[in-house]
């Protein structure tokens, strides 16, 4: 089957994002650990941090819409488990142990804690089990034809958005995130619009409907700027109101456009195996120039964001060539 190259144009700037934002940090104490008021954070909150999961998750739901589960859903899920839980756990394993031994990483934790990878989610692997999750979710509704019509899935997508934007009103901030199921509830909404938007092509051609989008997006990101220039006191999350909005429209902005770019596609058809890996060549790209007195931001910022696209290329390549580390590391049967 030909694959989709709008869908792989986004999946590859999905993952530049992934990187990019990891690169950054998602607070001052990760990536580069970055002032709050620098203009690399200004890049993350605006642009990065609403779009990247909802983007990467939508696309996730397309891609699954295009061969869904069948009503005996037991061998769909194994599928997923060797896809998607196998490579977190031996990834996973492989930076936490790394992190641990090497100088100058962000957030170690104490060796004993590695079995916690089984039960709680690690870094930016929290992605891999919440997504697994919400593949039995949709498998199952699929495998009770609950998706079969717009009504239907207008219904449950509602419900998982009520679902996600109650969630930090319902569960106490102290509550242990076993499993990852937050992370489960913040995909499930992009998930089931990228299933919506592929079955149900209607709506993704609808000229009304995009208008609203392009109207929600200006809106939506007049009101984020405002905000992060404290002119009007708005708190703008990536999971909130305000920040749903702007991934989503964007996202269904991006894949009206039928955008197509051959470097992209390049990064898209190896997404996932940056995705596992890149941790690893963020890493090394900031301690690298760190240890030879290198404090040039810029300088840090290219080397750790190439390492971070490059090295998961290398071991992918590598990886592939056996059958025990293609199916422990990359996900591959």
């Amino acid at each position: 089957m030909n694959k989709d190259k709008t869908i792989e144009t986004l999946r590859g700037l999905a993952i530049l994002l992934v990187v990019i934002g990891h690169v950054i940090g998602s607070a001052a104490e990760g990536g580069m650990q970055v002032d709050d008021d620098s203009f690399l954070r200004y890049i993350y909150y605006t642009f990065i941090d609403p779009v990247q999961m909802p983007l990467f998750t939508v696309l996730a739901g397309w891609v699954y819409a295009l061969k869904p589960s069948t009503p005996e859903i037991k061998e769909f899920v194994i599928k997923k488990v060797f896809r998607l839980l196998i490579p977190m756990l031996a990834v996973g394993a492989c930076y936490f142990i790394v992190q641990y031994y090497t100088p100058g990483t962000n957030r170690k934790s104490d060796l004993v804690d590695l079995w916690k990878l089984i039960i709680f989610p690690y870094t930016f692997y929290w992605y891999l089990y919440s997504l697994f999750f919400v593949f039995v979710i949709i498998a199952f509704l699929d495998s009770i034809g609950k998706m079969k019509t717009t009504s239907q899935w207008t219904l449950i997508f509602s419900l998982s958005l009520i679902a996600l934007l109650t969630r930090d009103l319902l569960i106490p901030i102290e509550s242990l995130n076993y499993f990852s199921y937050l992370g489960t509830l913040y995909l499930l909404p992009s998930f089931i619009l990228g299933v919506g938007l592929f079955r149900f092509k209607e709506l993704l051609e609808n000229r009304i409907l995009k208008t609203i989008c392009v109207l929600l997006l200006i809106g939506c990101i007049i009101v984020q700027q405002l905000s992060w220039f404290n002119i009007i006191d708005v708190v703008l999350l990536k999971d909130n109101f305000y920040g749903l909005l702007i991934g989503f429209s964007f996202t269904f902005i991006l894949l009206r456009s039928k955008v197509e770019i051959n470097w992209l596609i390049w990064f898209g058809g190896l997404s996932y195996s940056i995705y596992l890996f890149h941790g690893f060549g963020t890493a090394a790209g900031r301690i690298i120039p760190r240890s030879l007195d290198v404090n040039s931001s810029t300088l840090i910022f290219i080397t750790s964001l190439v390492l971070g696209l490059m090295f998961p290329i290398i071991i992918d390549k590598i990886f592939e060539k056996f059958k025990l580390t293609r199916i422990l590391f990359l996900g591959r049967r």
